[in-house]
């Protein structure tokens, strides 16, 4: 039987430590060695609005962020009514103001006046810590400790504020004290990253030592990330003025011999698409990490979605191989990563790393992924060559010619973005083209020796497949652990989304009942899936508002 899982919402405007409040929330529960998974919200604006950062956790793993929420803080008043759906009987609802509501247990919690009397009035999301402290039973100790290691100046008016909300607590919730049996084993993954995070880190532990980008939300985090970091892992990484200029620096350091990566959402990616079809032609391998959000133009531009699954299978002009690979969680983030730059050193061709929102910028407790070994291959490069070198060499059967580094001896070529010969000139001859188009397009059957296969989630006793990729996998173990029977039911994951692996096919069609759950509204991989092969599901599952699905949404919609 699965353990229970815990949520924990915060709610306010943007500046009102909503997010800092939350990620202390969730470094106090990993230091008490629970399981963890955040989700935030937040609209585009710097000040004001409506954010949210909520905090699922338990003794087991947490693949996604439940719906339903077990305490609930408005931190300024105003913002616990948009979220009564989410309230239980005894979710507990606490605010600074008077209130009424046939949802919840309300709780008059004075943080205003608390924040005042310490001397701060931001550090009303530390109150609020000091009552979740009291109510599940933290170790105050550990809490102060991380928040010294948190906060460093502001540390003695935070921990008066946690001292305050704790003993408000003590005072006022003794009855509401949650009886939670905090966790005695001692927990491997006891680090704290996001989707972003956890792709730097693959990156840089997978030899990654040139990245530009042009700051976009979602995806801006991982260019934080990295470039703090420069110095300690020997990389260059660069804010160029535009997505364009960013692709094509890691096009012209990837050609140097870089292990060159660009991060973008999905405006960005569309100025990129020259360059994916020059490096197409030219067959330079790099990365393209692609964050979604909902389109189209400026879209959504905080939230998440799945709608640039097909746009990236089919970007750039031009028939060319590329591979797009898709990570269901953050250790996939991490492996992903790292083995786009192998595949792009490998394949010599462009690699594209789709992850969303919800996985980008969602945190979990995680390996020590800067611990974390990778195997690293730099492809077919040669270091001594004879006079006429052939860089677009057709005497390959995979389809990727050996390359030589700028400055090998006899070792020059030509790369441009005509079609050309083996030495790199320019040609418009029909023998050629024909040979070249072919050549490149071999790689892609090594690409799917190199790829990671579909996994399959469940027992050899399942009657019902459901399939999905990216972030839906962790709401879709989620809500097959809630169902009566989960042994009924398998999930087939996608990491590799191009190419597809033809034989696929073959386990889709051992089952009947064939559910495919997205976060888009075309059902954009049962579509590709259609393209490739006889594939009729019986129900398709979608959700396109900006949000992504939650376990209690999706087990009613499969039952």
């Amino acid at each position: 039987m699965s353990a229970q899982v815990y949520s924990v919402k915060f709610a306010g405007q943007a500046g009102a430590g909503i997010k800092s409040g939350g990620q202390l929330l969730s470094k106090i529960l990993i230091k008490h060695r629970f399981n963890v998974f955040d989700y935030n919200e937040y609209p585009s604006l710097i000040r004001g609005g409506h954010n949210t950062y909520q905090v699922s956790f338990s003794t087991d793993k947490v693949y996604a962020p439940r719906f339903y929420v077990d305490a609930f803080f408005s931190i300024l008043p105003g913002h616990w009514q948009n979220h009564i759906n989410e309230f239980q009987k005894d979710t507990l609802v606490f605010s600074d103001e008077d209130f009424k509501s046939q949802k919840g247990k309300f709780l008059h919690l004075p943080l205003k006046e608390i924040a005042q009397k310490v001397g701060n009035a931001l550090s009303a999301n530390i109150v609020c810590i000091g009552v979740i402290s009291f109510i599940y039973g933290f170790d105050l100790k550990v809490v102060e400790e991380l928040i010294i290691s948190e906060f460093g100046k502001k540390t003695e008016t935070n921990i008066s504020a946690l001292k305050e909300g704790y003993a408000f607590a003590q005072l006022n919730f003794s009855k509401f004290k949650q009886k939670i049996k905090l966790p005695t084993k001692v927990q491997k993954n006891n680090c704290f990253n996001d989707g972003n995070e956890a792709y730097g880190w693959g990156f840089i532990q997978g030899g990654g030592n040139f990245y530009a980008a042009y700051p976009m939300t979602p995806a801006t985090g991982a260019l934080h990330f990295l470039a703090p970091r420069q110095k300690e892992y020997n990389m260059t990484v660069v804010h160029p003025e535009d997505e364009i200029a960013a692709a094509n620096m890691v096009a012209g350091a990837a050609f140097a011999g870089a292990r060159a990566a660009t991060g973008t959402s999905g405006g960005g990616f569309a100025l990129m698409n020259e360059a994916i079809s020059f490096c197409g032609v030219t067959e330079i391998g790099m990365v393209f990490y692609l964050v979604s959000r909902p389109g189209p133009a400026t879209g959504l531009p905080t939230w998440t979605g799945q709608g640039d699954l097909l746009y990236a299978i089919f970007s750039g002009h031009g028939e060319f191989p590329k591979v797009v690979l898709a990570p269901g969680d953050h250790q996939e983030s991490f492996e992903l990563s790292a083995l786009s730059l192998n595949l792009a050193a490998e394949l010599q061709t462009p690699i594209i790393v789709v992850s969303d929102k919800m996985l980008g910028e969602s945190s979990a407790n995680v390996p020590d992924f800067s611990k974390t070994k990778v195997k690293i291959n730099r492809g077919k490069i040669l270091d001594q060559v004879e006079p006429g070198f052939k860089r677009y060499s057709l005497n390959t059967k995979d389809g990727v010619s050996p390359y030589t580094l700028p400055g090998t001896k006899n070792g020059e070529f030509l790369s441009n973005s005509y079609e050309h010969n083996e030495f790199g000139f320019s040609t418009e001859d029909s023998d050629i083209t024909i040979k070249m188009v072919e050549k490149r397009a071999a790689k892609l059957k090594l690409a799917l020796k190199l790829t990671p296969q579909p996994v399959l989630y469940g027992t050899k006793k399942a009657e019902k497949l459901i399939i999905g990729w990216g972030s839906t996998k962790g709401v879709i173990l989620e809500s097959i652990k809630m169902m009566k029977n989960p042994e009924d039911y398998v999930f087939l994951q996608f990491k590799t989304l191009w190419p597809i692996n033809p034989d696929i096919q073959f386990i889709i069609n051992a089952f009947k009942d064939i559910t495919i759950v997205e976060n888009n509204h075309t059902a954009q991989l049962a579509t590709l899936l259609k393209s490739q092969f006889n594939f009729n599901p019986t129900k398709v599952i979608t959700k396109f508002d900006g949000r992504p699905f939650f376990p209690e949404e999706l087990y009613e919609k499969l039952k």
